[in-house]
């Protein structure tokens, strides 16, 4: 009843623009957590690996575990920290581990020993996000201890952004004490021998505004993911080429001609002043669709607007094509486009990312590739 329209030959533009503009100089690490942002994370990864994308990264074990599955060969980082109970799955899983506690540390080194395993691992330094992380004034002894446990293999080292995003003044003097406490870090551990091989620090909004300081050493990947997908919350010259990869559509499945003083949704929070067209389409919050988009969102008919009118049900959700002429049952209807983009939508619910609406779509919704050597549809 709605289809996730997923442009992949965008997607190699938008990766090829961004490996463009790094040069050489930084590995490129695509999250793909979270089924891609939405987007299918197996059809995605498999892209992305045509196009020489060298790491991926993933949110937990199940969604590293679902990659493996499908044949992704390519390096996954899973970014979050994992469940001990978790460890022997991990020792056995071919990922790179994060690690922000010893005792963890410790366990999973024991495991692998006893599988006669080593562990890739990288260790997460919380410079101010205030998640989970250690502290980056603690991590040089992590580092060190790490060191000297024999079945783990200390891959890589980074921290995250939490307002990189923004152009307050105070944002971007806390983004810049990030970089410079972080950057720190790694001048120690490089005193000590005991950098590892790979170093990042940059989201998508990190590496179009701070690029300077986070593509040179002694950084060397960076992990871009809504601007990969192709709705960066902030933009520079040279992300001119990147686009969104995606377009959500429905069709209309009644129209209906309501009088005055009629009331629509539950509810009752939209009631009609004057005689309204009213066209129903077969989509709602089950779906994605956020509920507090009644009485404020709009779709895409044509090459109109038209405003969503009452409350947005489990599967369903209403709009007012009066002014919207020739609408009839099974007009296809937009409700993220590059006229709608999600970013737009996101703000409009009060939020300055893409990805509050992106990763909403829930799985009734399928997924349509195209721009691929065999275009499909889930499942595929």
């Amino acid at each position: 009843m709605a289809e996730a329209l997923i442009n992949l030959g965008q997607l190699a533009r938008n990766i090829e623009a961004t490996q463009a503009r790094l040069g050489g100089r930084c590995r490129l690490l695509f999250p793909i957590k979270a089924d891609a942002y939405g987007h299918g994370a197996i059809q995605l990864a498999r892209r992305a690996q045509e196009l020489g994308v060298n790491y991926f990264g993933v949110a937990n074990l199940a969604e590293a575990l679902e990659l493996r599955g499908a044949g992704i060969a390519k390096p996954i980082l899973i970014f979050s920290a994992s469940r001990p109970s978790h460890i022997p799955q991990l020792v056995e899983a071919d990922v790179d581990v994060t690690l922000s506690s010893l005792t963890f540390a410790k366990s999973l080194d024991q495991e692998a020993r006893g599988k006669r395993r080593r562990v890739g691992i990288q260790i997460k330094v919380d410079t101010g996000m205030g998640r989970n992380g250690i502290w980056w004034e603690e991590a040089f002894q992590l580092a060190k201890a790490v060191a000297q446990l024999s079945h783990l293999e200390l891959r890589g080292i980074f921290s995250h952004f939490s307002a990189s995003y923004s152009t307050e003044p105070q944002d971007r003097a806390f983004t810049l004490g990030q970089i410079e406490s972080f950057t720190r870090l790694l001048r120690e551990l490089q005193r000590h021998d005991l950098l590892p091989p790979l170093r990042h620090l940059a989201n998508s909004s990190g590496l179009v505004q701070y690029e300077k300081q986070v593509t040179q050493d002694p950084f060397n990947m960076v992990r871009p993911g809504i601007l990969l997908y192709g709705a960066p919350e902030v933009q520079a010259d040279w992300t001119a080429p990147v686009k969104p990869i995606l377009s959500l559509r429905t069709w209309v499945t009644s129209v209906s001609e309501l009088p005055p003083g009629r009331t629509i949704g539950y509810g009752r929070s939209y009631q009609t002043r004057s005689a309204r067209r009213i066209a129903t389409l077969p989509i709602g919050y089950a779906d994605g669709v956020s509920w507090w988009l009644k009485n404020s969102g709009k779709v895409l008919i044509g090459d109109q607007y038209a405003p969503m009118v009452g409350g947005i049900s489990m599967d369903q959700l209403t709009v007012d094509v009066t002014d919207v002429p020739n609408v009839n049952v099974d007009d296809e209807v937009y409700l993220i486009h590059e006229r709608l983009p999600a970013l737009e939508i996101a703000q409009g619910l009060g939020a300055s990312f893409s990805e509050i609406v992106l990763t909403a779509l829930s799985k009734r919704v399928a997924r349509v590739y195209a721009g691929s050597p065999a275009p499909c549809s889930t499942p595929c």
